[in-house]
């Protein structure tokens, strides 16, 4: 089984978040580009956890669309979105988890479950 979630962040998350959220965690998870592609690999302690896509930049009627009013809104035009695949456990995943969601606390970004649709960090704020 593998454990997936959407990151929409209002900026590109390569440029700060990724180094904020590892910076918070005292540069424990380190993440590197895959071979041959823009992904990310996000590891922790020298362990791969799981894949990062390239960000891409998705219009806000197209966010809407996929994700719908409320996570458009909050955004405030378009988002660059990435899907994370964890392939391991669930313990694995939870660990990936608080990682983006630190990547993405005090920004209009969100944590998406793709399974039910819902917003992890809700109740986060920004």
């Amino acid at each position: 089984m593998s454990y997936d979630f959407h990151l929409i962040c209002e900026e590109d998350p390569r440029k700060e978040r990724f180094a904020y959220a590892a910076g918070e965690f005292e540069n424990k998870f380190t993440y590197e580009k895959a071979k041959d592609s823009q992904d990310l690999i996000l590891s922790l302690a020298g362990e791969a956890l799981g894949l990062i896509t390239e960000p891409v930049l998705v219009p806000q009627n197209e966010l809407r669309r996929l994700f719908g009013d409320d996570v458009a809104t909050q955004l405030g035009g378009q988002g660059w979105v990435s899907d994370v695949n964890i392939p391991l456990d669930k313990e694995v995943a939870e660990s990936v988890r608080a990682f983006l969601m630190i990547a993405v606390i005090g920004t209009k970004g969100v944590l998406i479950d793709p399974q039910t649709q819902q917003v992890i960090n809700a109740d986060w704020g920004s």
